[in-house]
């Protein structure tokens, strides 16, 4: 308070204002300083909500054997292969990509080869390392996981519920990693077998729906690694799902060429 004000007042008063009121004078913010305050809260706030809404889109993902894996860039160990001088190249190219969606917005990625050389530990890597960078939320669905529960549906009330939370989670989720696209649609001779009708017209629906919804947004990105060829994709499905699906930009295909079964080798 000020001192001449307080030496002003009544001796009674005076004593009370020195119990009663602060040393110092209160400072009463500008608007400047209330609008930044203003920003930093609602700053804070949003974020929040960002993680708060990631981690209901993981929560929604369909793990292989309901098993959840991690895996980041710095796991990725090229001296695992024969090939090692291959591997560092993979590795670089699925990191590059990452950079390119930091730096561009979202594309569609496709990684394939043969099962075990890494596909889905790279795809978790580009996918962690955008949630770190870009706080894009992400989330894994095993394909095979979900045709079973598509399949499922019929048998248990509840499973409709499900599969339609779910695939408003692949919808708006951020990435969205299709694993194993394609070993849903059973062995490839059967595949090629000329009788052969194609993934059940309710996984197809689904799969257009999720892959039309995203196609083309510069903040989805659709991450798909598959052992099937072209050929055999569109046996699977329409072509104008795997179309929306798996890109065919060669900037954006990493293929797993001379890659072994690491799974394989270290069983």
């Amino acid at each position: 308070m000020n001192e001449s004000l307080l030496e002003s007042l009544p001796v009674g008063l005076r004593e009370l204002a020195k119990q009663h009121l602060p040393d110092k004078p209160v400072h009463i913010p500008t608007p400047e300083e209330r609008d930044q305050r203003e920003r930093e809260l609602s700053r804070r706030l949003t974020k929040q909500m960002e993680i708060q809404k990631a981690m209901v889109y993981l929560d929604k993902s369909l793990w292989p054997a309901g098993i959840p894996i991690s895996f980041n860039f710095a796991d990725w160990k090229p001296n695992k292969q024969q090939d090692q001088q291959r591997a560092r190249e993979i590795g670089n190219k699925a990191w590059m990509v990452t950079k390119e969606a930091e730096k561009n917005g979202a594309f569609n990625v496709v990684l394939l080869g043969s099962p075990g050389t890494g596909k889905t530990s790279l795809a978790l890597a580009i996918a962690n390392k955008l949630k770190q960078d870009m706080s894009w939320s992400w989330m894994f669905v095993n394909t095979t996981e979900l045709k079973a529960l598509v399949e499922a549906q019929y048998d248990a009330y509840d499973v409709k519920q499900r599969i339609a939370k779910i695939k408003r989670a692949m919808t708006e989720v951020n990435v969205l990693i299709l694993d194993d696209f394609g070993t849903e649609g059973g062995l490839v001779s059967r595949i090629m077998d000329r009788d052969y009708k194609g993934a059940h017209s309710n996984l197809q629906q689904l799969m257009y729906e999720v892959s039309n919804a995203r196609f083309g947004k510069p903040d989805k990105m659709t991450i798909v690694t598959t052992n099937n060829s072209n050929k055999e994709l569109n046996r699977i499905y329409d072509p104008k799902i795997v179309s929306r699906l798996v890109t065919q930009n060669k900037a954006h295909r990493i293929a797993f060429n001379g890659m072994s079964d690491v799974r394989e080798m270290e069983g």
